[in-house]
This record gives structure tokens, C-alpha cells and sequence, in this order.
């Protein structure tokens, strides 16, 4: 008798967190994600090209999925709605000449046209690793196409991987939002984890919404998002980076496709 019991808590556990997660959690997040996504126009700033695949994956097809709701029809997210700025070419292996056409082929699978893609090649802000670019270069090359956005999507003050690069853009993100005001686009951050939760995969989706939902208060739920693939979708974002960005493709990469939860989720956060 008590064996049987410990088998049906083990079974009824991941039951119950199944049935919240996907009756009560994740309408609330898609209400969200309409309310402050649809029919919005969208700048993505990211450091380098295959940033898009191996961390924002299920937010792009999150606002391709919501962009065909309300455009249906389109193959692609329209003109206006999504801009991809990558602030560097990805030039630390001397792969720069490559490297961009990578980010436009990847782009594709998220229905994000080529025209939607500006990558920037400026000495001031190279790909290293340990270095903090100067958010006043940042601001020189990205500025002019914030003028008329209404959502800035980027790294938060971890960078997911502490990569230099990465966290630079979240300072120049808040900056950019005191500079501008009361007329600031909202700023949303996709949230750094623990190295445990990193590389979880799918097993840390539901305690994404969970922790979303109920530790940051009802105001701060408000102001949180979590976007997780379907296995279809999960497909699309290991595809752009496999068949896009092959120059990228050493043995870790496949570890990180494996295994990492931005590859599944991602959880958002408004400044």
C-alpha cells in the first residue's frame, strides 16, 4: 500500500504541474504577450549573429505565431514589425565575412526578411568576450532605428552567459530608457538563470511559469512573460541554428541545442 501510494504521487506530481501550466499559466502569458506585443513595432537588439537561435528562439516564434493570428496569410512578419539589430558582425574567430549571411538565413526560419536585419561592423564594438562595449557607441549605431518602436527586446544585466558583450547592451537599454522618458518604447529583458536551470531543457518550463506567476507578487506577474516552443517550434529554432549558422556549429553547440532551456523558454521582463 504505501509503494502504490509513492508511485501515484509520483505520477499525480507532474500531472497536477502539467494541468496548471497548461490551463491556467499559459493563457494568462499569452494575454500578455497580445496585450503588449500585437500590432506592435519591434526592435530585437542583439551582440552577435546566432544570439537570435541559441537564446530568443521562443520569443521569435512566439511573435511569428502572433503576427500570423493577426495577419493571416503572411509567411513573414511584416515590415514594420520586427527589426533585428545585431551590433556586431561576430568577427572574434575572423568569421566576420560569414557570419551575416548566417543571421539572414536564420532570420528566414523566423519569418523575419532580410531587409528586417541590420548588422552593424564598427571598431568600437567587436566581438570579445570580456569586454563591455561603450553604450554611447551602441547608442550611435541603434539609435536611429528606435525612433519609431514601440518594444525594445534584449539581454538583462547577466547576459544569460555573463558575456561582456551581451550585458552591454542591457546598460545601453537603460539608458536609453531614462534618455527618452515618458515617451520610451517598454523595454523587456530576457531573464539570466542559474547554471543548474540552464541547461534543463524542457524540465524547467514549468517551473518558469510557476516562479513567474506566483513569486513575483500579482503587480509583478504583470510585468513578466514566459514564451515556451512546442516541439514544432523547438524544431524551427535547432534548425536556424543548425542549417544557418554552420560556421557555429563546434561539438558544445550541439550540447547547448540538447540541453539549454532557451532553446524551449523564455522568460521576459519589463523595465
Amino acid at each position: 500500500m504505501m509503494r502504490l501510494r509513492k508511485v501515484i504521487i509520483i505520477v499525480l506530481i507532474p500531472v497536477i504541474v502539467w494541468l496548471i501550466t497548461r490551463y491556467i499559466l499559459r493563457p494568462s502569458n499569452a494575454r500578455i504577450l497580445r496585450s503588449h506585443f500585437a500590432r506592435k513595432r519591434i526592435a530585437m537588439i542583439i551582440a552577435h549573429p546566432d544570439d537570435e537561435a541559441m537564446f530568443f528562439g521562443p520569443t521569435l516564434n512566439a511573435l511569428r505565431k502572433l503576427a500570423s493570428e493577426t495577419n493571416p496569410g503572411s509567411p513573414e512578419l511584416p515590415e514594420t514589425n520586427l527589426r533585428l539589430l545585431c551590433v556586431s558582425t561576430g568577427n572574434a574567430d575572423s568569421l566576420g565575412e560569414i557570419r551575416p549571411g548566417e543571421l539572414r538565413s536564420s532570420a528566414a526560419h523566423f519569418g523575419i526578411p532580410p531587409s528586417n536585419v541590420i548588422i552593424f561592423d564598427d571598431p568600437r564594438v567587436q566581438d570579445q568576450m570580456g569586454v563591455k562595449w561603450p553604450t554611447d557607441a551602441i547608442a550611435s549605431l541603434v539609435g536611429p532605428y528606435l525612433t519609431d518602436v514601440d518594444v525594445v527586446i534584449t539581454f538583462d544585466n547577466g547576459g544569460v552567459s555573463g558575456h561582456g558583450n551581451h550585458i552591454s547592451l542591457n546598460d545601453f537599454a537603460r539608458e536609453f530608457l531614462l534618455a527618452q522618458g515618458e515617451t520610451a518604447p517598454e523595454v523587456w529583458v530576457l531573464k539570466s538563470t542559474s547554471i543548474l536551470r540552464k541547461y534543463i531543457s524542457f524540465l524547467d518550463i514549468p517551473y518558469t511559469y510557476i516562479s513567474n506567476q506566483f513569486f513575483h507578487g500579482s503587480s509583478r506577474s504583470e510585468r513578466s512573460l514566459v514564451v515556451a516552443s512546442d516541439m514544432r517550434e523547438y524544431a524551427n529554432t535547432r534548425d536556424a541554428m543548425t542549417n544557418a549558422h554552420k560556421s557555429q556549429m563546434r561539438w558544445f553547440r550541439w550540447g547547448w541545442i540538447s540541453l539549454s532551456r532557451y532553446m524551449v523558454v523564455n522568460d521576459l521582463h519589463l523595465l
